[in-house]
């Protein structure tokens, strides 16, 4: 069974992002690999991540190079996913 063609929504990176990403890995290639896993999912099907808030969602992630697990902030619409926080996990992605 084929299934219909989906529509990939386009990845927008908003400057507070890409502050905080700079500073958990400040070498490009990396930080650009470690992005990656994140778009790829995202730009499928956003609502992989949790829901935490009226439009924000929320992605466990692994930094390898930190070896913490950190949290990606995002929000969606129908075309666009923003990535608008990264942060080193604690135990409730709320309250960061």
């Amino acid at each position: 069974m084929l299934l219909p063609p989906f529509k990939l929504r386009e990845i927008v990176k908003e400057p507070q992002f890409e502050d905080e990403l700079r500073e958990l890995e400040s070498d490009q290639l990396r930080a650009d690999e470690f992005v990656e896993g994140a778009e790829f999912v995202l730009s499928r099907n956003p609502e992989y991540g949790t829901h935490i808030g009226k439009h924000v969602w929320f992605l466990p992630m692994w930094s390898v190079s930190k070896g913490k697990s950190v949290s990606l902030y995002y929000a969606f619409d129908n075309d666009r996913v923003f990535l608008l926080s990264l942060r080193i996990a604690t135990d409730d992605p709320i309250e960061e």
